[in-house]
């Protein structure tokens, strides 16, 4: 079984961020691969090891992404492609350039995190599921191959579905499905030997779709301290209420 999965590189939480002239100052921030395409790759290993077939890893990035390429080798994935852009860009847009990687790459499944926490969008799976006319399912939780058929299971709206199909297909995986092993240092000096494909995009970015603006939320709200009884804090409540119904 041949596995792709898309990885996607972002900011890591808890970082002060600063903003210039609308855009996002990268300077000094620190980055790491999308929590939710870590439990795919994780799922894919899985994978590897119950029916065999090869991992590899691709992503299309703004910025050096070569380390975080590294650490999924070290993880058990045997290749990895790097598309370097010249700019963030926008889900479309690289939904675009990795199926047009892809079309040249055998593969049999296609993994993703099922949202980005950068953007939370969740777009690039199911576009290049579209571009690509491939079958898609969401947040997949169990994948079970018997002979030439898969067997996929879903959670939707608490309850789990089972679909029946055949591959090339593509799924998104969610984050709380598999915690990512830890790579070994023995498995880390191996990646350095690995295969690491490294491309510049070429592409035409989209005008109809763009990030115009990055600001940061104003919070203007009032503190207002209810003081009395309960009955006298519960009818000044209601009147706060009532006032602002009114406007």
């Amino acid at each position: 079984m041949n596995i792709i999965v898309l990885l996607s590189i972002v900011l890591e939480a808890n970082q002060q961020l600063m903003i210039e002239n609308g855009k996002i100052q990268h300077t000094n921030l620190k980055e790491s691969v999308n929590p939710p395409d870590e439990a795919a790759l994780e799922e894919a290993l899985l994978l590897k090891e119950a029916y065999g077939g090869s991992v590899t890893v691709l992503t299309v990035h703004h910025r050096e992404a070569e380390k975080h390429l590294r650490r999924a080798l070290a993880m058990g994935a045997d290749n990895a492609i790097f598309v370097k852009t010249d700019e963030d860009l926008e889900p479309a847009v690289i939904a675009k350039l990795i199926a047009e990687q892809l079309s040249s790459l055998p593969y049999d499944l296609i993994l993703a995190g099922d949202f980005s926490t950068n953007g939370g969008s969740g777009q690039v799976g199911p576009r290049v599921a579209t571009i690509l006319g491939l079958p898609f399912l969401s947040k997949a939780a169990k994948l079970e191959v018997e002979k030439e058929a898969v067997f996929i299971t879903k959670e939707s709206n608490g309850d789990l579905e089972t679909y029946k199909g055949k591959f090339p297909v593509l799924l998104t995986i969610p984050q709380g499905l598999h915690t990512p092993r830890l790579p070994k240092l023995s498995s880390i000096m191996k990646a350095k030997q690995k295969p690491l494909e490294k491309k510049t995009a070429a592409y035409q970015n989209q005008k109809d779709i763009q990030t115009v603006d990055f600001s940061y939320f104003v919070n203007d709200r009032k503190k207002i301290l209810l003081e009395g009884e309960l009955e006298d804090k519960v009818k000044q409540l209601a009147q706060i209420i009532q006032s602002h119904i009114q406007e």
